[in-house]
């Protein structure tokens, strides 16, 4: 890494004595006991993986009051040190009194946190290391909270649903960070949609379509002491590590249509390629894929990554008696509506059910629900969290939708389901 952005570890004890270690005001229970103990116990997390997404993520587990980072590990050093370094103009977990101890580098450094006593681990590395951080963190009996995709091969996703049901089998919490799934207002559409809001579902569109993203964070391959540490670094732009965008980004849109539709594809037929983006890495910058379910409902979903095309973060299902639509906010917000059918008759559709606005938080919701299932105090279906299923389902589509278009040809999902080509580090 560069020299520059390099804090000694000598430095880091050093500076973190001199500071102090805070002294706790709360009490941590070990992950057997976690459930069923009195309101003030603190849910002890482990954080591996401290780049963006894991920041804001750790800041929501401890922002629940219910909640508090112990140990975190990272593959680079600037990663800790960011994540520890204190700076008011970010929303940040606080670790300034964090015990030296519990600070742990490297390509292993996973294994330091997930064995020691922590009650939960927050799973946020890139994603083609999911697989073998989700199996030891089961394995270990700890709760966990799992950013997506939960893979990024047909191996690794066998890997995480195997691990899952164990979990399940152990009463272990498992949220994965498909945060729509947390929204009040998905939530109320897809018990309307249930009930037959929408009527008999025809025909359905996805998307991510924006312009191209990390322009500022591409550097060189000579900068970095080895090929490995150039693409963790850098690695949304390796399919080894993100599995392309339509795995790593454009999953969330799919995994509505399959939840509010109650099913998965049967096949997808698709295309793409890299049109722009040619100057770093592999991963295409465009895809256009069609999925078939077995009641013939056809969805059509596109995933874009290129400066200047009409931006497009949706889900909407058209049915015989409504149309189910969704749009992007910032922050995880945005709006959600069903109107019913159109008629030329009246002045306007009629309205079934309409959010917008700025309260249905969905990543704050995520993690409360997270916390909460861990203390046993979830309601509903957040009672015992274990998102490992549709969570799995969903990363399996948008790995057959690459597939698809990276074959030019049309694969059935039992297929794919059924080979075993894993994606590696290419020395």
């Amino acid at each position: 890494m560069k020299k520059k952005e390099t804090l000694t570890r000598r430095n880091f004890v050093k500076t973190t004595a001199a500071a102090g270690i805070a002294a706790s005001t709360f009490s941590i229970v070990n992950a057997e006991s976690v459930r069923g103990t009195r309101a003030n116990s603190m849910v002890e997390v482990g954080w591996v993986g401290c780049g963006g997404q894991g920041t804001r993520d750790a800041y929501l587990l401890e922002k629940t009051g219910k909640a508090k980072i112990v140990r975190i590990a990272d593959y680079f050093q600037h990663r800790l040190d960011a994540a520890i370094k204190v700076d008011p103009k970010r929303q940040k977990p606080d670790l300034a009194g964090i015990n030296p101890k519990n600070v742990h580098l490297g390509v292993d450094a996973y294994k330091a946190v997930i064995e020691s006593n922590v009650d939960a681990v927050l799973l946020v590395t890139p994603p083609g290391f999911r697989p073998e951080h989700f199996r030891a963190a089961v394995a270990a009996k700890k709760h966990v909270f799992a950013e997506k995709p939960l893979a990024v091969d047909v191996p690794g996703c066998h890997e995480v649903l195997d691990a899952g049901e164990k979990a399940r089998a152990q009463k272990l919490s498992v949220v994965v960070g498909l945060q729509r799934h947390y929204s009040k207002a998905y939530r109320a559409c897809k018990q309307l949609i249930d009930e037959g809001a929408i009527g008999t579902p025809v025909m359905a569109h996805s998307a991510w379509d924006q312009g191209d993203l990390w322009k500022d964070r591409r550097g060189k391959r000579e900068d970095w002491p080895s090929k490995m540490d150039y693409e963790v670094e850098h690695w949304y732009f390796f399919k080894w590590l993100c599995g392309d965008h339509i795995v790593e980004q454009n999953i969330h849109n799919m995994d509505v249509i399959n939840w509010m539709l109650g099913a998965r594809p049967v096949r997808a037929s698709g295309f793409g390629g890299r049109l722009v983006r040619t100057d770093i890495g592999e991963i295409y910058d465009h895809f256009n894929i069609v999925y078939e379910y077995s009641n013939q409902v056809l969805l059509n979903n596109t995933c874009v990554q290129i400066d200047g095309v009409r931006g497009d973060v949706s889900e909407t299902i058209r049915g015989t008696k409504g149309v189910f639509t969704t749009t992007a906010g910032k922050g995880g917000t945005g709006g959600a509506r069903i109107e019913g059918v159109y008629d030329r008759k009246k002045a306007e559709t009629p309205l079934i059910y309409h959010y917008e606005g700025d309260d249905d938080k969905h990543y704050d919701q995520e993690a409360e629900a997270f916390v909460n299932s861990v203390r046993g105090e979830g309601e509903g279906e957040d009672k015992y969290r274990n998102d490992t299923k549709y969570g799995v389902e969903s990363t399996f589509m948008a790995i057959l939708g690459r597939e698809a278009a990276y074959r030019r040809q049309t694969i059935a999902w039992d297929e794919l389901w059924n080979t075993n080509k894993r994606l590696t580090f290419k020395r």
